[in-house]
């Protein structure tokens, strides 16, 4: 069904499985195959809630680097074609967020890095939580790119506008104590428990959330 990534259920659990290590990077398979999991597969599930992870020591690098650039090329030199970058970013950030529509909770369970496109598509989960050693940040404006999967929309409404373009035009990385200050992340643990940890708050937020986060 799946070659980068990996859907299976547990105890009524629904875990996402980013599925192509070691560092599960976001080539367009994986976005093709999310599109999917998103679209076709998820609002057919009986779940109580959804956990996001990494297969090995990392969430996910990120989106390919010289597949956006490939793409973004490709519309200098293709007649019409410049609308193609904005066609692919305005896609996967439209289902990226979507998971906001879910009318179950939705956790990110973060290991090791976590860094652009993974940290857009772990910020539009409903709660983080990270390995003590995870390395986070939006490393994009290093590259001559913008953040493309939601960043510069969801960043600045989760700690301002100053803060947010700091973070992104400096494309620094971060410590998850950095971000659980800013309100980034809700909880860190130590890596080995982030599975287990993440797995028993989607059960345990998954009894009310319905009925109270999606009424906020």
């Amino acid at each position: 069904m799946f070659k980068v990534l990996h859907w299976y259920i547990k105890n009524q659990i629904g875990f996402l499985e980013l599925s192509n290590p070691p560092s599960n990077p976001m080539d367009p398979t994986f976005f093709e195959e999310f599109y999917w999991w998103r679209t076709e597969i998820i609002e057919k599930e009986n779940v109580e809630a959804i956990v996001i992870h990494g297969k090995g020591r990392h969430f996910s690098s990120g989106a390919v680097l010289n597949d956006l650039l490939g793409i973004i090329s490709r519309s200098h030199t293709q007649e019409g074609d410049i609308n193609k970058i904005s066609k692919f970013l305005n896609k996967n950030s439209q289902i990226f967020y979507s998971l906001k529509e879910l009318n179950i909770p939705v956790i990110a369970a973060v290991r090791g890095v976590c860094l652009g496109s993974a940290f857009e598509l772990a910020l539009c989960c409903d709660y983080i939580i990270c390995g003590e050693k995870a390395v986070l940040g939006l490393p994009e404006t290093t590259f001559g790119l913008i953040p493309g999967c939601t960043g510069t929309y969801i960043l600045p409404k989760l700690v301002g506008e100053s803060l947010a373009m700091e973070l992104i035009l400096t494309g620094d990385t971060f410590t998850p104590f950095r971000a659980k200050e800013w309100g980034l992340v809700q909880e860190i643990v130590s890596t080995k428990e982030v599975l287990e940890e993440a797995t028993t708050l989607a059960k345990k937020l998954s009894k009310n959330f319905n009925h109270v986060f999606k009424s906020i």
